[in-house]
Formats: C-alpha cells, structure tokens, sequence
C-alpha cells in the first residue's frame, strides 16, 4: 500500500484531472464508466495535438484511471513490484477472496500506444468482471 500521504497526493491528482475533464467536456464528470469514456477522448486530442504525452500528463489520466476503481471497489492505492520495476496501481478486494492489482499506469502507457483499442472505459468493464468474479 502506499503511504497516506502519497494516496491524498494521487487522490488530489484525480480530482484536478476530474475537474479538467469536467471544464473539457462541459459536464460534471465523475469517477465512473462515463467518466471514463470522457478520458478516453480527451486522451485521443491530447495524443493527436501531442503524440508523445509526458509522465506528468501520463500521471494524472492514471490517477483519474485509478480513483474510479477506487471508489467502485473500495480500493487502495498501492505498488507492486517484480521484474525489476515498480508498478503504480489499485489494490482491490474480490468478492470472493483475494487481490487484484489493477496496474493502472501499465493501462494507460497501453492506451496510448494502441489507441481506443485500449479503451479505459472498455479496461474498467472487463476487470471490474474480474474483480467481482
């Protein structure tokens, strides 16, 4: 798990990027699937007007990717490490036992070299599925 201090700090890096999606796509956007169709979206101009996101960038879409699952699933913010590389994501419960590690940094690092075939919206679905499974 992450340190308390370290999860506000994501948790405020989410909401600067709810409220930007918000100003975006003049609506409130909240932590949720619509939510996240909005990112994915938004994602797609910023990629267009700049193809190479920076970290900081890549940072915040990760934290917006990471609260909603937080907030569906009661997760933690948290890293999991193996290969030599630390991994920033979201530990869940599953309903029947266990964790999931949802890498949500690896997500969006997918999302934009493969485009809306790694749709966020559609990455929530499927590993809500394996979350509740």
């Amino acid at each position: 798990f992450l340190p308390s201090k370290r999860s506000r700090q994501m948790t405020q890096l989410a909401e600067r990027a709810r409220l930007s999606l918000s100003r975006y796509a003049n609506i409130e956007v909240a932590y949720n699937a619509v939510g996240l169709q909005t990112m994915d979206e938004w994602i797609d101009r910023h990629i267009y007007q700049f193809p190479r996101p920076s970290y900081e960038i890549r940072s915040v879409w990760a934290a917006f990717l990471g609260e909603t699952f937080r907030h569906r699933f009661e997760g933690h913010w948290g890293v999991a490490t193996g290969n030599q590389r630390t991994r920033l994501g979201i530990i869940c419960s599953r309903d029947n036992g266990g964790l999931v590690f949802v890498d949500v940094m690896n997500q969006i690092n997918r999302r934009i070299e493969s485009g809306m075939n790694e749709s966020l919206a559609f990455y929530y679905t499927i590993k809500g599925v394996e979350i509740k499974a």
